[in-house]
């Protein structure tokens, strides 16, 4: 069965991918201007500004400025033209900030999309445009998205756009008959860099540079980079049997739909060997904001690292790629497309709040074994016309043991909306899963457990770990998910969670080193458990009783005798040894008041340290912090155990970043850190005052 799907999944990522080469209109050229109908034309200018001129209707078949379509700012269609023949001529410009339209233009023909996120200002100077809008509604930018529509006042054109669009007073700004069409000043296209051998343009202001020694393709410029896929004759397509490693430079921002995929016009099978067969390195910065759909499609990638900065993932971009491992996603990443990493190797992946999580994502992973879904996940179909296909994103992961859910999120069913959902068949397939922990009491929908799809295993009747009376549990029985040998309540842990604060907010300065490491150590083992939802209420009031016991054993230090503070000054050897002559009487002592003693000045203990970030490399981890204010210094420590009781290495430093070096490979290491600041004792002894460690230890896997 898992092989037919599988099957029946790569026609579709096939037809798909053919599907995109024609709306895309891949050229054997790259111009950046030429002609759009028998009496209209095209150019691309260095402001970033399409323009379209001449009369009567443009012809849109190719469409060949959608090969720097990201980088579009603008679009003028000029006095003449009067409607477009194709709709959608437009829809891939989603940077387009402004669009102007002459007189002249009478159907817009959704030439503009509901996606422009960019899209501030529409101008539109004709004021008879009837009601082409009603039909398309939803192509178009929708009242309320932020765009704005210039239009005549009580013209013909402003009605069919409040009729159409359902515009509103703060969607519309009016035209005055003293504004006038804009004039083109730049009206010389764009001219884009030399071809040669090894190089060439890469895109409207970037280009690629091939070195035939190292086998490493870089691509350099600013802007978005084009796909040139079907390029035989130039182009580093020539070079996709040698290319090995793809370096993308700091001022790229996107990477285009199939820019090293396997749909070239000679590809016909989904079993074909990838057409970058070598590729097996990436290099991205942190300008880059997009990669387009299929971008690295069933190369030979093993491995990469995201930065910060990456805000969309397309469909299929690293489907049937050799990347394994554990697969960190940045905090800025946004929207993971359908089937991205369909059929890989990785072993773990990180997903964010409120991210969009497409269709199939990680479907046929088989080394992932536990997975965390964030709250507010905005699912989206696989297929928009396959309503039984409306979210599998883990389906057929073959190793998936361990479920953990925090919360529900919307799901996008065939046919309308389902708030506080879980993916349709967000884990159907996966026959080694035994544990499904939901910390949510208000999940609202479940697919039916059932033969057609379901949104968990229950091939071993996993457990259910939910809270008791909570609409999760109500929405999972009547789905037909739990039974009375499945179903786990989840512990109360508010006992705990106020022990454990109050423990932490004692100020330990006054009390031994033994009996505040004891209450330490109570207070990490107590939080292990409260971070473990599977707990069982026996361990949660053991816990609690753990941490009031180390409280109450705390013992105060006693006053040190040998401190002069804590002597009488009359008694000093200054006093004691005074010298006097046997003919001198002798002087009695002074009688002015005994001096206080000396006490250490004030030092206020920091706070904590916030926004601890780690980054794996061979064998060494790099830790870094943000700075605390009226701290001199930091202590970091880390552990291949959680208490850090063994193999615990310490690290002392000024700066707000360390490399801790020598660690062992592919083992996991937890990492805290907490700042010091310091003062000198009434002895002139350098003395620490330390923050508490971070509430939460981090955890990474050592390369």
């Amino acid at each position: 069965m898992k092989k037919v799907l599988t099957g029946l999944l790569a026609a579709v990522v096939l037809i798909t991918a053919a599907a995109s080469n024609i709306i895309y209109g891949i050229a054997e050229e790259t111009p950046t201007s030429g002609k759009c109908g028998e009496n209209s034309e095209w150019f691309i200018n260095s402001d970033a500004t399409l323009v379209i001129s001449g009369d009567g209707t443009v012809e849109i078949k190719s469409k060949p400025w959608n090969l720097y379509s990201n980088d579009i700012q603008r679009i003028v269609i000029e006095h003449g033209i009067v409607s477009f023949s194709n709709a959608n001529c437009f829809s891939s410009c989603k940077n387009l900030k402004e669009a102007v339209f002459s007189s002249t233009v009478t159907n817009l023909n959704s030439c503009l999309q509901r996606g422009m996120s960019e899209l501030k200002d529409v101008w539109i100077y004709a004021k008879e445009m009837g009601n082409t809008f009603e039909s398309a509604k939803a192509g178009y930018p929708q009242a309320g998205s932020g765009t704005k529509w210039h239009i005549y006042q009580n013209s013909t054109t402003e009605k069919s756009l409040r009729d159409g669009l359902s515009l509103t007073d703060d969607d519309i700004d009016y035209i005055t008959e003293e504004q006038k069409f804009p004039e083109i000043e730049n009206r010389t296209p764009i001219e884009l860099p030399e071809v040669t051998d090894t190089s060439g343009p890469a895109g409207l202001n970037c280009k690629y540079t091939y070195d035939k020694e190292t086998k490493i393709l870089t691509i350099s410029g600013v802007g978005s980079m084009f796909s040139n896929l079907s390029v035989d004759q130039w182009g580093y397509y020539k070079y996709k049997d040698e290319i090995t490693e793809v370096v993308i430079e700091e001022g790229i921002t996107s990477i285009d739909v199939s820019a090293f995929g396997p749909f070239d016009k000679g590809f016909t099978l989904y079993r074909d060997p990838p057409i970058y067969s070598k590729l097996t390195k990436l290099t991205l910065p942190s300008s880059v904001k997009s990669i387009g759909d299929f971008a690295f499609y069933k190369t030979a990638l093993t491995s990469i690292e995201f930065s910060e900065g990456l805000e969309e993932i397309g469909d299929g971009v690293f489907a049937y790629t050799s990347l394994s491992g554990d697969l960190n996603l940045p905090k800025s990443l946004n929207e993971i497309g359908d089937r991205a990493f369909y059929h890989t190797n990785i072993s773990s992946v990180n997903l964010n709040e409120g991210m969009i999580f497409g269709g199939s994502a990680f479907r046929d992973c088989d080394f992932i074994k536990e997975v965390t879904i964030p709250k507010d996940l905005r699912y989206v179909m696989s297929d928009t016309s396959n309503a039984g296909r409306s979210n599998d994103g883990f389906a057929q992961c073959d190793s998936l043991e361990k479920v953990i859910i925090k919360g529900g999120g919307t799901l996008e069913k065939y046919g309308g909306n389902m708030e506080k959902g879980v993916g349709e068949n967000l884990f159907y397939q996966c026959p080694s899963l035994k544990e499904i922990i939901i910390d949510c009491d208000n999940i609202e929908y479940v697919s039916k457990n059932s033969l057609e799809g379901q949104a968990f295993d229950m091939t071993n009747n996993p457990k259910f770990y939910i809270y008791k009376g909570s609409t999760t549990e109500q929405t999972l029985k009547d789905a037909g998910y739990l039974n009375d040998e499945n179903t786990v309540y989840i512990a109360d842990f508010s006992k705990l969670e106020t022990a454990i604060s109050e423990a932490e907010g004692i100020e330990t300065e006054k009390y031994t080193e033994e009996s505040v490491s004891a209450l330490n150590e109570a207070i990490e083992n107590s939080r292990a458990v409260l971070e473990d939802l599977t707990s069982s209420q026996d361990e949660v009031d053991n816990a609690v009783k753990a941490v009031k016991e180390a409280k109450n054993a705390l013992e105060e230090k006693k006053a040190d005798p040998s401190d002069p503070s804590e002597s009488d000054p009359t008694n000093s050897s200054d006093n004691n040894n005074q010298s006097q002559s046997p003919n001198t009487p002798a002087t009695p002592a002074p009688t002015t008041a005994k001096p206080k003693p000396t006490t250490p000045p004030t030092v206020k203990t920091p706070a904590k340290v916030k926004t601890v970030k780690l980054k794996a490399k061979k064998k060494k981890l790099k830790v870094s912090w943000k700075k605390v204010s009226g701290a001199v210094g930091y202590e970091v420590q880390a552990s291949t155990k959680k208490n850090f009781k063994k193999n615990a290495i310490n690290k002392a430093t000024a700066k707000n970043k360390v490399v801790i070096k020598k660690l062992k490979s592919k083992k996991k290491y937890f990492v805290r850190v907490r700042a010091y600041a310091t003062y000198k004792d009434a002895k002139g002894k350098m003395q620490k005052v330390y923050s508490k460690w971070v509430k939460f230890k981090k955890k990474v896997k050592v390369k």
